[in-house]
């Protein structure tokens, strides 16, 4: 008798990206680009960069990830997620009615401690976003790793994708959201 196996989240969430990363690459995508982290210290400042905020599908007030880029579209200058499962320690943080003072469900800016690895299109289009910690303990989530599929191109300011992201201690979550991109101007630096 034939028995179909049983599939674990984290495997079918692996086999959904896997899936999502072929049919961008065969949609005409350009080669992976190098891993990009928080912007290096020999660089120029950039004036202009672009905000992506992704929330959830069905509440778009639900902040789900914040994403900074710089204005090449492929350096990663902020990075801050929610995790409605865990709770960051931030300093400072405020008490609020759903929290303690000093923790919140949204990261700290992580972009300076994760590895990111981007996939653009040949339009020069975020595609996929891979992030993890390159050391176990390199942030407080031990294990944090994920992707940020965007299934469309920018349409109507945003698009639809998945974010996916996962950490030791059964931490594994597969969230559909809609990325807004709006650009961002810094002041130019003071003398």
């Amino acid at each position: 008798m034939f028995s179909m196996p049983s599939r674990s989240t984290p495997r079918i969430a692996a086999a959904t990206l896997c899936v999502l990363a072929s049919l961008v690459f065969a949609g005409g995508c350009d080669a992976r680009t190098p891993s990009a982290g928080a912007a290096r210290s020999d660089a120029a400042p950039l004036a202009t960069r672009w905000l992506v905020v992704c929330s959830s599908m069905d509440d778009a007030d639900d902040t789900r990830l914040l994403l900074g880029l710089a204005a090449d579209g492929r350096r990663v200058t902020r990075f801050e997620i929610v995790t409605p499962d865990f709770l960051w320690n931030i300093p400072g943080q405020p008490e609020t009615p759903r929290f303690p003072a000093g923790q919140s469900d949204a990261s700290p800016d992580l972009a300076g401690a994760l590895r990111f690895e981007a996939i653009i299109d040949a339009a020069g289009e975020l595609r996929l976003l891979d992030f993890g910690a390159p050391e176990p303990d390199a942030v407080q989530l031990e294990g944090l790793r994920g992707s940020l599929a965007l299934h469309e191109s920018w349409q109507n300011g945003r698009a639809l994708g998945s974010l996916f992201h996962a950490a030791t201690g059964n931490l594994v979550e597969v969230a559909p959201v809609q990325c807004r991109r709006s650009e961002e101007t810094r002041p130019p630096a003071r003398p």
